[in-house]
Formats: C-alpha cells, sequence, structure tokens
C-alpha cells in the first residue's frame, strides 16, 4: 500500500476545458475519499479552478506556468479558427497540425512536471490522452500513470485501426458503403501525408532526438504506444456509443460520462427555476470553443421562434457572442451567457433535446440523462461523435453550416420532441452509462492504481 509519504496522486492536464473538465470532476471526487493525497499540476490559469474542489481531501493545485494563447483555440484568430472549422476535413487536419502542435511549450511543461514528480514523489500520475508531456515525465521516472480519453477511443489507436475502420476526425459511420470506404481510404492517406510532409518531418526530427536524448521511452510520441504504457485508459464513455475495434486493449475501462455524485442546485442559480416553469425545454450549448456564426445565429433564432408556443429553448451563447442576436427574439426563447451547472441543466425533466456541437463531453453528459441529441458538430472528433450518435439511434445530426435552414433545424428537432424511439434508445443509452459507474468507477481505478 502507497502511504501519504510518497506523494500520493498527481493529476495533470491541459486547460482545454474538454480535456481538464472531466479531471476535475475526478479530483472533485477523490477530495471527498479517505484515500490517497492529491495534486493537480496545470497551467497558471486553472488555479482558480483547482482551488474551488472542496473536500478534506482537495488537490493542492501545483503551477506549471503559463498557457500560451497560440496553441489554446479559445485564443485562436479567426483566420485559423476559420482554417480549422471550413474546407474539407483534410485540410482542417493539416491546419490542426499547424496550430496546436508545439513541441517547445510541451518540454516546458515536460520539465515543470518532472521537477514537480522529482520534489514530490508521487506513486501514481493520472493525466488526459492528449497531455502526452505528462507521460512522459511519469514514463522517465518510472511512476505509473493513468491515461483519461475523452475523444472515441479509437482515436488513440489511429497506426492500429484496420482499413475498413472509420478513420478517426472523418466523421463517418460504421457501415461504410463503397463510396465511403473510397473516402475512408483517402481521408486516412491524407492524414499521413500531412503527418510526414516533409516540413514537419524537418521540424520533427531535433524534438525526436532531444525526446531520445532524454530518455523518454516512447520518444515518436504515439499515442498508442502512450496508451499501452498505462496501468489503465479510462474511457469517459460507453460502449454501446463506441464502435468496437478489433483487439481493443486490455487496459481500456469504459467509464461512462464524468457527472458529478453530489448534483445540486446552486443559490444563484435562476436557470433551474426558469425550467421549472415549462414542460418542453430543448437546451442549446455549443460548449467553449465553438464561435456561432451570424448566419446560425440567425437560424436559431428562428428556429427557436418556429417551436413556440409549445416547447422553448434555453440557449448558453457566450456573451462575446450575444451581438449577432437580432432584436426580436421571441417570446419561447431564453438566451443566457452562463449556466451554474450544464449537468444540472441537462438532468432537469423539462428538458427534452440536448442540441449539441458534438464535444464528447457534451454527448455523454446529454445520455447520461437520458436527452436525445441534435449534434451539428464543427470539428476533429465532433464530427465522429456526431456519426456515433446517428449510428445509436439516440439522435440526429445537421452539416456544419455557416447559414442553416431554420425549416430542417426545426424539422430535426420536432423529430426528436415527437418521436419516442430517439427517447427510448437515449434512456437505454443513459442506464448504460449509470452501470459504467462514471465517476465513482473511475475513481475507484485511480485509487486501486494507487494502491497496488
Amino acid at each position: 500500500m502507497s502511504t501519504a509519504a510518497d506523494g500520493g496522486v498527481l493529476i495533470a492536464s491541459l486547460p482545454n476545458p474538454g480535456l481538464i473538465n472531466p479531471l476535475l470532476v475526478l479530483a472533485g471526487e477523490l477530495a471527498h475519499r479517505d484515500g490517497p493525497p492529491l495534486r493537480f499540476a496545470g497551467t497558471d490559469d486553472q488555479r482558480a479552478a483547482v482551488e474551488a474542489i472542496t473536500g478534506a481531501n482537495r488537490p493542492r493545485f501545483v503551477g506549471l506556468g503559463p498557457h500560451r494563447d497560440a496553441v489554446d483555440p479559445a485564443h485562436w484568430d479567426d483566420d485559423t479558427y476559420r482554417a480549422l472549422t471550413t474546407g474539407s476535413r483534410l485540410s482542417r487536419f493539416s491546419a490542426f497540425l499547424d496550430a496546436a502542435v508545439d513541441s517547445e511549450y510541451g518540454w516546458g511543461k515536460y520539465e515543470a512536471l518532472l521537477a514537480e514528480i522529482d520534489r514530490a514523489k508521487p506513486a501514481l500520475v493520472v493525466a488526459d490522452s492528449s497531455t502526452s508531456w505528462a507521460m512522459d515525465a511519469a514514463a522517465v521516472r518510472g511512476i505509473p500513470y493513468l491515461a483519461t480519453v475523452a475523444m472515441p477511443v479509437s482515436s488513440v489507436y489511429l497506426d492500429r485501426l484496420p482499413w475498413s475502420y472509420p478513420t478517426p476526425f472523418s466523421g463517418l459511420g460504421r457501415q461504410l458503403p463503397l463510396g465511403d470506404k473510397v473516402a475512408n481510404a483517402l481521408f486516412r492517406l491524407g492524414c499521413r501525408t500531412a503527418v510526414m510532409a516533409p516540413k514537419r518531418i524537418k521540424e520533427a526530427a531535433p524534438v525526436v532526438k532531444r525526446r531520445r536524448a532524454a530518455g523518454v521511452p516512447n520518444p515518436m510520441g504515439l499515442p498508442s504506444r502512450h496508451a499501452d504504457a498505462a496501468v489503465s485508459v479510462l474511457a469517459f464513455t460507453v460502449p454501446e456509443l463506441d464502435y468496437p475495434f478489433p483487439a481493443l486493449p486490455d487496459n481500456v475501462r469504459y467509464v461512462g460520462a464524468m457527472v458529478p455524485a453530489d448534483q445540486g442546485r446552486t443559490a444563484d442559480d435562476d436557470v433551474l427555476p426558469w425550467l421549472d416553469e415549462h414542460e418542453s425545454v430543448v437546451y442549446i450549448g455549443f460548449g467553449t470553443i465553438m464561435r456561432p456564426t451570424a448566419g446560425q445565429v440567425r437560424a436559431l433564432v428562428e428556429t427557436a421562434r418556429a417551436l413556440g408556443p409549445e416547447h422553448h429553448v434555453l440557449w448558453k451563447l457566450p456573451v462575446a457572442q450575444q451581438h449577432l442576436l437580432p432584436a426580436d427574439l421571441p417570446a419561447n426563447l431564453r438566451v443566457t451567457g452562463w449556466v451554474p451547472s450544464q449537468v444540472d441543466v441537462l438532468a432537469h425533466p423539462s428538458v427534452r433535446v440536448f442540441f449539441n456541437h458534438g464535444g464528447g463531453n457534451g454527448v455523454n453528459e446529454g445520455l447520461r440523462f437520458g436527452k436525445p441529441l441534435l449534434v451539428l458538430p464543427f470539428w476533429m472528433d465532433c464530427h465522429d461523435y456526431a456519426a456515433r450518435v446517428v449510428d445509436s439511434g439516440a439522435g440526429l445530426s445537421v452539416p456544419h453550416e455557416t447559414d442553416p435552414d431554420p425549416a430542417v433545424l426545426t424539422a430535426l428537432l420536432v423529430r426528436l420532441l415527437t418521436e419516442d424511439v430517439f427517447r427510448v434508445r437515449a434512456a437505454e443509452l443513459a442506464e448504460s452509462h449509470r452501470k459504467a459507474g462514471g465517476v465513482v468507477a473511475a475513481a475507484d481505478e485511480v485509487v486501486r492504481a494507487w494502491s497496488a
């Protein structure tokens, strides 16, 4: 059994909300247990979020320096954002490689975390699968680690998937007719070509050399090898929503959506009382990265208008984007820049459909509470989750268009609101999430690994 003297558990994550939020929930669960001492390492801007965690065993925040805006989707300029969300999926993948990969930034975080490991001597590291520098630091010091995955699990094993499997980030469904098989093969070849482009090989060569010299066991940084070396890979979804693939590694554990075990209303929450007043509500939430276009905003307002007065719409739209709203909003639409807890909104019985962007956390949280989904995917793995939602029978998807047709959006939402097949299937997936155990199962796995 590990003891407090060995430093306990060190959690590390990039600040992207899609990656860090599930780990904050996990840390919150562990903080209320009589278990290993906790540290949570992240960029300096995450201090407040970590220090807001309550519990007798609350984690100590470890600052790893500032985050770099250039690699943060929330700070990308309009041209970069446009390159990542428009054009072909292959061009978007290439744009992502250019915008999100910063080896010097990652190396700086690796060295900072390595120093913290040397100080704290943790018995276990927990890191999201995109935080490669945390897994590298653990491996170099011989510390066991758990990896977490908020994206479809297959995205971690791209280099091993058969050609008949939908390539990650392609947005293709499980059943591939001939045309999609060709598109799938071309997309996979295109991704390999993009990764192996001469300019990227030139940039990567000194990075690989430095990693080898430092003794990093996975000098090429292959996600599948990081996952293989993990004690466990915790997937924040359920098998029924994922596409199975051959030889799923034995260390993968599907634990479902990371939802706090202690849900409840907050004193300053006026959204939930509003939901109490209405019997049928569509909740719209597009996460923190997606920036709706003026055409999308207009279309959503008109869609809400068409759904009234029988159905109401709650739309969480960031304040910075609310200037796109027209002056004459329909009476059945409420726009808010903030909700205290999206989980509490999704748990509310009045919410009957969740219109979202296809992010892994949002999709799985919605299904955890049995809500049929309409997905408007805007980038990367969002397209893959949109395909999985449709194939699961628990929802529908709509293409990410600059000026969508309100009539199309309305028709899709009416189907989800009125056709029982979607509600029944979403309820079945909700039961799968409950059985998977969620944050309790994930925390159990952490404690088990720490105790080994």
